[in-house]
């Protein structure tokens, strides 16, 4: 049976678990597009719709990456559209933890990961580095740009378009993430927006929410980072 074109357009929350960026070294950096591999629990909150449609949802989740590299995911409440959060959020979140488990099993190669240009001063002072398509067959081809706090060389976001479109009935697919020190050093992804433009259904957005419990086993100050 065919798909309907507002699930092919949220085809897009593969992307859901969040690119991790390597840190940064001298000359180019590498950006490792993967889901997070450190041990954590993290509360989230979910949310997808479609204006022109009517549809929309929203979950809340508890979600667990042990040391095995297994993700856990505990649905702890959810309203909206059945369609959005069985169709969308809940196959967004099934896919992510196929990611991970592939991601554990066979890390993608050094030679593998994208790889950026030349980085130059934005005018919000981070440095902005421009990221080039990676390899075909990769499951996660975003092109733009990584940002970073000069003085740490912390990720601090990442913004982009899909270098290949989901469907025939995706145009476009632009999103963006959003980092910061969840514990002490530790830089994992705080936020993810994005938004599809699909035909005949307009814009399709999906936005979600880190709320870290623990990193590596240690506790983190619970509500600190997911509104940021």
């Amino acid at each position: 049976m065919r798909s309907h074109p507002l699930l092919v357009a949220m085809a897009i929350l593969a992307l859901a678990a969040g690119p991790l960026a390597s840190p940064p070294g001298d000359g180019c950096r590498d950006a490792a597009f993967a889901a997070p591999q450190r041990p954590y629990v993290a509360f989230r909150r979910l949310e997808a719709g479609n204006p022109k449609s009517g549809k929309a949802g929203w979950m809340d989740v508890r979600t667990e990456l042990g040391a095995d590299g297994v993700l856990v995911v505990e649905v702890l409440d959810e309203g909206g559209s059945d369609y959005i959060r069985n169709r969308v959020l809940r196959a967004a979140l099934e896919r992510e933890k196929q990611l991970v488990a592939r991601r554990q099993a066979a890390p993608v190669p050094a030679a593998d990961r994208k790889v950026c240009l030349e980085s130059q001063l934005d005018e919000s002072g981070l440095l902005r580095v421009p990221l080039r398509q990676a390899p075909k067959g990769s499951d996660d081809l975003v092109i733009g740009h990584m940002f970073l706090e000069p003085g740490t060389g912390d990720l601090v976001r990442v913004a982009g378009r899909l270098a290949k479109n989901p469907s025939f009935w995706v145009s476009h697919v632009d999103v963006e993430w959003t980092y910061a020190r969840v514990h002490k050093d530790i830089v994992l992804p705080v936020s993810l927006y994005s938004v599809a433009k699909v035909k005949v259904f307009g814009h399709s957005t999906f936005n979600m929410t880190y709320d870290y419990r623990s990193v590596d086993g240690q506790a983190v100050s619970a509500g600190s980072l997911a509104s940021r």
